[in-house]
């Protein structure tokens, strides 16, 4: 089956600035990242990506002048020759952008009255184009709105955004939309499905390629507890214990730990540390529980490093000896939680603001006090859902892609 040719409709596009402008540009990239046509109409803005084109339609911008002078207008009841002269105008143009389009994504203009010329030129050209498929996509509402209450709903053409429009599959952006949507349309509110706004993970975060793609490879998304261990393999720094501790707390907690560094090839001991390291995981049967970025061919730059801190949720440091101990320091600065030994230079830094391993306790006793101290931390439990649902690739796989192959 063929991929849909996709248009994006909206008053507005970047680079103007909006909310429903940075909507219609993450679903537009995300669109074409997996392999479908796309194109944007409206009746403002500019070319952002090379490969997405984008048609401007004179009068379709909610500030266009004459639209301005059409809805003082509207606001005295009048409906004048100009109102039809725009929506014959803005109608001859969809014909022409629409008419390679399989499927037409319109944002707002079938519920907000913005420009009801507009509208209603999309209504004629849904109305007569029954083969083509048409999403509204429903950010807002005009008579959702406590302000616009007063506006002549029955009447037109402010009734066209009181009423669904037949054949148009109704998107709201949230819960609480759809059922308003549903009160205003008087229909189930089963019949709106809801599909809700993301985040682009990657620039928010200024992530690097190489730390996502290890989140990926090894479903580090889905873990309930992903630690980092940004050291080299030097025997001082406890690393068996760090896999010991890994192993039992996987008997309560989905859990992966992530070591950066490597051995030393110049050191024997450091070499023959690193083979016992590999050993003791392989025989824990924790071979994809315990992440050795050297053993993935990966060298760890400070743009990596500084990612995997941002990506992690706890910082394990059971080293049984430092002179200081920068990676507190680190952890610090991006709100990352410290499990950490109780040696003299990390108490010195970590004072009474991370949690201790006693060196002294079984591993099962420390990793039973990691998974006290995990469940305190108010904040990690909504950074794992957003990276889980939230994200603008996972938003398009599991709710936006299955609409366009409907």
């Amino acid at each position: 089956m063929s991929k849909p040719r996709i248009a994006i409709v909206h008053y507005s596009s970047p680079p103007i600035i909006g909310g429903v402008e940075f909507i219609l540009e993450a679903h537009a990239k995300e669109m074409l990242k997996h392999g479908y046509k796309v194109k944007v109409v409206a009746g403002r803005g500019e070319r952002c990506q090379k490969k997405i084109p984008v048609a401007i339609i004179s009068g379709a911008d909610s500030l266009s002048r004459v639209n301005k002078r059409i809805n003082t207008e509207l606001e005295k009841g009048v409906v004048s020759a100009k109102f039809y002269r725009l929506t014959d105008s803005i109608y001859r143009r969809l014909t022409q952008e629409l008419k390679n389009v399989d499927l037409t994504i319109i944002h707002n203009v079938l519920t907000m009255h913005f420009n009801l010329s507009f509208t209603a030129a999309l209504e004629k050209y849904i109305r007569e184009h029954p083969k083509k498929r048409f999403i509204a996509w429903c950010h807002d509402a005009t008579f959702n709105d406590p302000i616009y209450k007063k506006k002549a709903k029955n009447k037109y053409p402010w009734n066209m955004i009181s009423r669904p429009i037949p054949k148009v599959r109704y998107v709201a952006i949230s819960c609480q939309r759809q059922q308003q949507l549903s009160r205003l349309f008087q229909i189930n509110y089963k019949k709106i499905t809801v599909v809700p706004d993301g985040i682009d993970h990657r620039s928010f975060l200024d992530l690097n390629e190489g730390a996502l793609k290890i989140f990926k490879k090894f479903n580090l998304f889905h873990q309930d507890l992903v630690m980092l261990l940004p050291t080299r393999m030097v025997k001082r720094k406890n690393l068996e214990l760090a896999i010991k501790i890994t192993k039992e707390l996987n008997k309560e907690l989905g859990s992966t730990l992530i070591i950066t560094g490597p051995p030393d090839p110049h050191n024997v001991d450091s070499m023959r540390y690193y083979r016992l390291l590999k050993d003791l995981r392989n025989k824990s049967r924790m071979k994809r529980k315990i992440i050795f970025l050297y053993e993935e061919g990966i060298k760890v730059g400070y743009s990596m490093l500084r990612s995997l801190y941002l990506l992690c949720d706890m910082l394990l440091f059971p080293s049984t000896q430092e002179g200081f101990g920068i990676p507190l320091l680190e952890s610090g600065l991006v709100n990352l939680p410290v499990a950490c030994a109780n040696i003299p230079s990390l108490k010195e830094i970590g004072e009474k603001d991370v949690h201790y391993l006693d060196l002294k306790k079984s591993p099962r006793e420390l990793a039973s006090g990691i998974i006290k101290y995990y469940r305190r931390q108010p904040t990690i439990p909504m950074f794992k859902k957003v990276l889980r649902e939230y994200t603008w690739e996972s938003i398009f796989i599991q709710k936006i892609e299955p609409l366009l192959k409907k």
